[in-house]
């Protein structure tokens, strides 16, 4: 009988009502994972469609703002005033 049988034990038995069994998600049974190809386009509501659309916005004026830094500093813009 090898360590592994003995750490990871398949079958329990006689566990009373008022005791719960813990098992570990790797010891678990598996289960059928959702098929996220089948489920088809989200509907959004305007606010949220407003919303996504300023966070894009957003992290699109942040990576210029990021860019343009970079290109600052690197001293391809001439001479800045620091």
């Amino acid at each position: 009988m090898g360590v592994m049988a003995l750490l990871r034990p398949t079958t329990i038995s006689n566990v009373s009502e008022d005791q719960f069994v813990v098992i570990h998600p790797l010891d678990d049974v598996r289960e059928e994972k959702v098929d996220t190809a089948s489920l088809g386009r989200m509907s959004m509501t305007p606010s949220v469609r407003i919303s996504l659309m300023a966070l894009r916005g957003y992290l699109v004026l942040m990576m210029l703002l990021v860019l343009y830094h970079v290109i600052d500093l690197s001293g391809a813009l001439g001479q800045s005033m620091h």
